[in-house]
């Protein structure tokens, strides 16, 4: 796997072209499943942005998919004599806005043609400078040059040539694209702004770092990620898609039960923080979706399970009943019953849960799900997972906390013990037959027992979500001088992990203050931490120069780094804990992350091993829990079908 350090927004580029090649077709299938089919990328189904495939195709950096281009174009492109600024410029006392604004400006008076260009940008360094420029339109990259200079603006001036030829030779050729300038040797990058031609602003390992973290900008985060989850409910069924593709910008072409009752649960609570009568209505719509995938055939015991997803053109359910969806959906249908006082929805909630009792096994583990056979058999599923184990559990809690039925506490009480007992043997970082232990294992651990003690005042259960809920907020990377990660949790690579574990955290602090406890601080501070970390994953104008429509994908929540589709759940929880924790915010900065100055970060970058030798720590931490990457894909987070667990 690339290193942190390699996910250079030229690296990027190169892994999106290929990502946005696999999908152009209206193939269904997600993210990662080819690397659990084992097939070559020639003969995958053409729907994967997140596939390992494209990663491996993909070019490295330095390969220069512009080449032939460049050579034919070159000699057309103005070569213009670079003149000083009045008074020789400005050299390291430059602060970090002006660098990027004076670079910017300056590569676009290259392109823009002409006999002469002025610098002021009379920065020096031990190296070379090596200066990359790229073009992107439309979510593609359309251009590309690089160049090495022992000046910087010679370099500048060198790439950007390049990439006028890269486009054609022309200068129009650029005039409409973002600019993307990297200076990949001293550690800088920068895009431009949407607003501003001519002006660049901070990107850190391919991201836009939001630096300063307020009230108004949450707010403002959540208008968008409403609107973008009203723009994934299909208008015609109401059910919800998984994957939105933005490179391509294409939904894939099923809609799933458990994204929608994510969706309508997401809904109910944004109608609960600004009363709207049309979010109500799209909540129960989309519950209307859900009860139409649940199984109501009692011969075969399959009566109450939930059909995973529908399929857009063969028009009909997968045959696939897992316990996951019957959980989230138990959490949906008692919250619109709660605010309606709606009989259908408490009685298909029950159903569910009766459902769910049948997957239990006597020693309170679960059943992962029933898979539809050739000639209409079902085949358990058996395999252990942790996220299916918790989710059953707040479900059965949660009915029994509706219905007052007796029968819904014992079993959670079974399945309670199963995990208290896990608890005390192996710790509180879990893992199963899915993955290595990992936070969101864990964090479901957390969030079910809490929903256990709620129903049941259990004092152990209770205990155990605290201990727990301490030894997450321990693994929590907290350094503020990585912007990149902070607020990240160890093992969790995606932007769905973080926004879980933050809604998790959110609610254990509600529940600490609740019961008077002192110290609950540490718990709102994670959320903080890790509502800035899923606001540097969300698309807004200045990070979507790499999508095909920024309308579509405004507010989405993407993936990782390396895959830039949105997953519905990502948005979800990243919502639930912005509610969440809306009220108990202040007005002012609630989270500052200094950017260093730029003579510091020159001069480390430009003395032998200097910027390198400060990195070397940060690169192997991400470099190892990269590693676990593979896994998580396989096991729990985006991998392959019939084996994951959806959250």
């Amino acid at each position: 796997m690339l290193s942190a350090r390699a996910l250079s927004i030229a690296t990027l580029a190169a892994l999106a072209a290929v990502s946005s090649a696999l999908t152009t077709g209206c193939d269904s299938r997600k993210p990662g499943e080819e690397a659990a089919a084992a097939k070559p990328v020639a003969a995958a189904p053409a729907a994967s942005t997140g596939a390992p495939e494209a990663r491996k195709a993909a070019p490295r950096p330095g390969d220069d998919r512009f080449a032939v281009q460049i050579a034919a174009n070159l000699s057309r492109v103005p070569d213009p004599a670079i003149q000083p600024a009045a008074g020789g410029g400005a050299g390291a006392e430059l602060d970090n806005a002006t660098f990027r604004d004076r670079t910017m400006t300056f590569v676009r008076q290259v392109i823009a043609g002409g006999d002469k260009v002025t610098c002021d940008l009379s920065l020096s360094s031990k190296r070379p400078f090596r200066a990359v420029v790229m073009g992107f339109q439309e979510g593609k990259q359309i251009a590309r040059g690089d160049a090495s200079d022992a000046g910087l603006c010679v370099a500048l001036k060198g790439a950007a040539r390049r990439a006028v030829a890269a486009a054609g030779g022309a200068p129009e050729a650029l005039a409409g694209a973002r600019l993307v300038v990297e200076l990949p040797d001293h550690h800088e990058s920068m895009v431009e702004r949407v607003e501003a031609k001519g002006k660049g602003v901070e990107l850190t390992q391919g991201l836009v770092p939001v630096r300063l973290l307020d009230k108004a900008l949450l707010a403002k985060r959540i208008e968008d990620g409403k609107g973008y989850l009203l723009r994934v409910i299909d208008p015609q069924h109401k059910g919800v898609h998984k994957y939105y593709h933005a490179p391509a910008d294409r939904f894939e072409n099923e809609l799933h039960t458990i994204y929608t009752a994510s969706t309508a649960l997401t809904l109910l609570k944004l109608h609960a923080y600004k009363p709207d009568e049309r979010l109500l209505r799209l909540a129960t719509e989309a519950a209307g979706f859900m009860m139409g995938m649940q199984s109501r055939e009692m011969r075969d015991r399959t009566a109450g399970g939930f059909f995973y997803a529908f399929d857009l053109e063969r028009k009909r359910p997968e045959r696939r009943l897992v316990v996951g969806t019957a959980s989230k959906s138990i959490f949906t249908l008692i919250e619109l019953h709660g605010l309606t006082k709606e009989k259908k929805y408490l009685e298909s909630a029950v159903m569910a849960a009766d459902w769910l009792i049948a997957m239990q096994r006597p020693d309170g583990s679960v059943r992962s799900a029933l898979s539809g056979q050739e000639g209409g058999a079902w085949k358990v599923q058996g395999k252990e997972s942790m996220l299916y184990t918790g989710q059953v559990l707040s479900a059965l809690s949660r009915t029994y906390r509706a219905t007052n039925n007796k029968k819904y506490l014992d079993a959670a009480a079974q399945t309670a013990d199963f995990l208290l007992a896990r608890i005390a043997k192996k710790g509180c970082f879990l893992g199963d037959d899915y993955r290595k232990p990992n936070p969101i294992s864990s964090s479901w651990a957390v969030q079910s027992l809490l929903d256990f003690a709620k129903a049941s005042g259990d004092q152990r259960a209770e205990h155990a979500v605290f201990r727990c809920a301490d030894d997450l907020v321990k693994r929590q990377w907290r350094r503020p001088e990585d912007a990149y990660r902070y607020g990240r949790w160890q093992r969790s690579l995606s932007s769905s992990g973080t926004g879980w574990l933050a809604e998790v955290m959110s609610e254990v602090y509600h529940h600490c203050r609740q019961k008077g406890m002192d110290g609950c601080d540490r718990y709102k501070d994670a959320v903080v931490a890790a509502i800035r970390l899923l606001l540097q994953y969300t698309y807004g104008p200045e990070n979507s120069f790499v999508v095909k429509n920024p309308q579509v994908s405004a507010g989405g929540v993407f993936w990782s780094v390396r895959d830039r589709y949105v997953r519905t759940d990502s948005v979800c929880h990243a919502m639930n804990a912005y509610l969440n924790m809306m009220s108990e915010l202040g007005d002012g900065p609630l989270l500052t992350l200094p950017e260093r100055p730029l003579a510091d970060r020159m001069a480390l970058a430009a003395g032998p091993g200097g910027a390198e030798a400060a990195n070397a720590g940060l690169a192997a931490e991400d470099s190892a829990e990269d590693g676990e990457e593979g896994d998580e894909a396989a096991a729990g987070q985006s991998g392959p079908r019939s084996e994951d667990p959806d959250d």
